[in-house]
């Protein structure tokens, strides 16, 4: 018998069944799902690739101005012989020089004219001075204002250059180990976004009071904390009635053991007044500034052992950092831990050469920077 050829073609060439066609739309809607779960990784990577080089580029921004503008601030005199920068109130204690010299939450309350931001518990204007014997500065003096760094003078953009700032960056010192030459730490910071600004005014209205406000005399802080729990807030009101400060770098005593180079112990972790740093301090991703002059990055916790008594020690606080220290910044091993091993204070002073290499600060702000860079400052031929 003869086959029709046409019917033969269309049996042949017939279109998709149902079940394939909800195969094929099954298949292409875990592709677009696949996808759609890929582009909020790679945004956020973007965001945080950006914020990285604008960290570094407001840094260099920083770095030209405190080390070129001496209109804006002058560190001579700490070039000026016998300047007491840096220097303990006692000869015997005077090994502790090449520490980071932060205020208000260092533990180490004996240099003499500390700079940095007045008052015990933080600043209400967030100005930082080099040195003053009054703490309280008077900006229209021009004594006093080649010698301070208002808000104003560290935020980037510039305000009211067009642009609304989106960055602050805040500067702590020491004298450099060694050559004792001043050395500065520039830690870089998003202006809080949660800041609200009213449509009649701009971000820089409110960061920098020019003449009369509409509503308050006293600047709104970029950066902020509540003084009375120890959290980081927002300012939004811009009164110095209230218990918002400036959040200032802040610092803590930790050691470095020998068996486990990769942890920084951070002790005190009990303290009341100092739980909410130690808190700041541990965040995954922060930097902590130590007084090798080395940025290291918080990775979070050590993995649990219950073999090693320091991660059941309810006085300090454990967490691991990259990159590891060096073996010589190591005080003791776990096993022959000590709280006062490397205590500028309480430790033993006939150590003093060894304990120079030893790793018992850092330094580090309560929101996480974008960039932290330490400069060595030269002085300047007149």
């Amino acid at each position: 018998m003869k086959i029709n050829s046409k019917a033969q073609a269309k049996t042949t060439n017939g279109g998709f069944t149902l079940i394939e066609v909800l195969i094929a739309i099954l298949i292409l809607a875990l592709g677009l799902l696949g996808l759609g779960a890929v582009f909020p990784v790679v945004i956020t990577q973007q965001r945080e690739a950006v914020a990285v080089v604008d960290g570094q580029s407001v840094a260099s921004m920083a770095e030209a101005i405190l080390t070129s503008s001496e209109e804006i601030i002058d560190f001579s005199e700490w070039f000026t012989p016998g300047n007491e920068f840096g220097s303990s109130q006692t000869p015997a204690a005077d090994y502790v020089t090449y520490e980071w010299v932060v205020r208000p939450f260092t533990p180490y309350d004996t240099y003499l004219e500390a700079p940095g931001f007045a008052g015990a518990a933080g600043s209400q204007d967030g100005r930082w001075f080099v040195n003053l014997d009054d703490a309280t500065v008077d900006i229209t003096d021009p004594v006093d204002l080649n010698k301070v760094l208002t808000v104003a003078d560290r935020l980037v953009p510039q305000p009211f250059s067009g642009k609304d700032p989106k960055y602050v960056w805040d500067v702590v010192a020491r004298r450099q180990p060694g050559t004792r030459r001043p050395q500065l730490a520039i830690f870089v910071r998003h202006v809080d976004p949660r800041i609200r600004v009213p449509s009649e005014r701009t971000l820089s209205d409110l960061l920098v009071v020019r003449g009369a406000p509409l509503t308050s005399n006293v600047p709104v802080l970029p950066v902020a904390i509540d003084r009375t729990t120890g959290l980081t807030t927002v300012d939004n009101a811009g009164s110095d009635s209230d218990d918002i400060v400036y959040a200032s770098p802040q610092s803590l005593q930790v050691q470095v053991v020998s068996d486990h180079l990769d942890w920084l112990i951070i002790e005190d972790a009990d303290n009341t007044f100092l739980n909410r740093s130690v808190g700041f301090a541990v965040q995954p991703g922060q930097k902590l500034l130590d007084n090798s002059g080395t940025v290291r990055t918080v990775l979070g916790p050590p993995p649990s052992d219950s073999s090693n008594p320091l991660l059941d020690d309810i006085n300090i606080r454990v967490v691991r950092v990259d990159p590891p220290f060096n073996l010589k910044q190591a005080a003791v091993d776990s096993g022959s831990y000590d709280v006062n091993a490397n205590d500028p204070v309480f430790g033993d002073p006939d150590v003093d050469a060894k304990r120079a290499s030893w790793i018992r600060q850092v330094v580090f702000t309560p929101r996480t920077p974008l960039a932290v860079r330490v400069i060595t400052l030269e002085e300047v031929s007149p």
